[in-house]
């Protein structure tokens, strides 16, 4: 009778506990999963914290009207995986090229990128502005997804918006792509692939690493999560049997890595505001720094550091003062001063080489 008694005790505490981290993945799931990796379309009141002061909210209203008023295409893709993916292309009288403006978590093309979108339609560059898998109001213009994959995924919906401007546009006219925060990771990312061998150049404002990086940062720094560490594991449970996807399975780094493999590397222009106070500039410094130089084995073991022979390729621009994915409109001056020149640099007259992932000649 002891015995059975203490069989039961023991179960009943098994059940308990059971119970318990049964109720926290649920919390988990409820609390931090489904509002950080679902759909979401920002409202007015998002918009104008975004912007931090209201000079720069009225100035984004001003752009915003402005490209509205362009009434630009709608076109779509398929992605590698079903959904069905839209974008607004904005084709140029007098083309000098094209640029893909890849918009941020959480956002949307014109919230992010409208102020941009006129300076480069200004410039003689053609613009296409997708909407990432899983964003856009689901009333309205948007594309299809149930979760974000913080660039896993959307990397190869990049690649897929090239072959598609390529068809419009033609695969001998220059191509640039851009993305800021989320979109920033997806286009460095996207560097990471084969790519036509007309993409001149990447704009990569104020992303981050690696999902992992930017969510803990987030749990930890930000929300002040005291079981980070537990919440991030049941996370990575979740995005892997519901999402399709490890926080882990992707970097920068590895994309990086893979650009300077290439015979001609494709040209990487950084910007960070010194005030982000939601992704850390360092995470842009440490994808800069990879750019700069390789690490490899020597015969004895050592690990050894080796320049990027192509180093000038990559470039990094600070803006002080600025917050997060609002750099353009604190300091607009150093901002066009710095794309511009990225542009003019990166597309000549001559033909482009073609970049394909080669063994570097040495």
């Amino acid at each position: 009778m002891k015995k059975n008694s203490i069989f039961k005790k023991i179960g009943a505490g098994l059940g308990i506990a059971a119970g318990i981290v049964a109720l926290y993945i649920l919390f988990v799931y409820a609390a931090i999963f489904i509002p950080s990796f679902t759909r979401y379309f920002p409202n007015k009141n998002k918009n104008l914290k975004h912007f931090k002061e209201k000079a720069y909210y009225d100035a984004y209203v001003v752009e915003a009207n402005w490209f509205k008023e362009q009434n630009a295409q709608e076109i779509s893709i398929t992605s590698f995986d079903g959904l069905n993916l839209v974008a607004y292309n904005l084709p140029n009288k007098n083309p000098v090229g094209t640029i893909i403006l890849m918009h941020g978590y959480h956002s949307e093309p014109i919230r992010e990128y409208a102020a941009l979108a006129h300076f480069y339609h200004d410039l003689g560059y053609n613009i296409v502005m997708p909407i990432q898998r899983t964003h856009g109001s689901s009333r309205g213009f948007h594309s299809e997804g149930t979760y974000i994959t913080f660039g896993v995924k959307e990397r190869y919906d990049l690649r897929d918006w090239i072959l598609k401007v390529n068809q419009i546009y033609g695969d001998d006219t220059p191509l640039f792509l851009q993305g800021i925060s989320m979109g920033c990771a997806t286009t460095v990312m996207t560097l990471g692939l084969e790519l036509p061998s007309n993409v001149r150049g990447a704009i990569a404002d104020c992303g981050f690493t690696t999902p992992r990086e930017i969510i803990w940062k987030v749990l930890h720094n930000d929300m002040k999560v005291p079981t980070a560490h537990i919440v991030i594991k049941i996370g990575n449970f979740l995005t892997n049997h519901l999402a399709g996807f490890d926080m882990d399975e992707y970097s920068t780094f590895e994309a990086l890595t893979f650009n300077k493999n290439r015979i001609s590397q494709i040209p990487i222009l950084f910007i960070h505001g010194t005030a982000d106070d939601f992704v850390p500039i360092e995470m842009t410094e440490r994808n800069f720094a990879e750019c700069l130089v390789s690490f490899y084995y020597d015969v004895d073991g050592s690990v050894k550091i080796q320049n990027n022979s192509q180093q000038e390729k990559y470039k990094l621009v600070e803006i002080s003062g600025a917050a997060h994915a609002i750099e353009n409109f604190v300091d607009p001056e150093t901002y066009h001063t710095a794309v511009t020149r990225f542009l003019d640099e990166n597309n000549p007259t001559q033909e482009v080489s073609v970049h394909t992932q080669e063994e570097t000649a040495r």
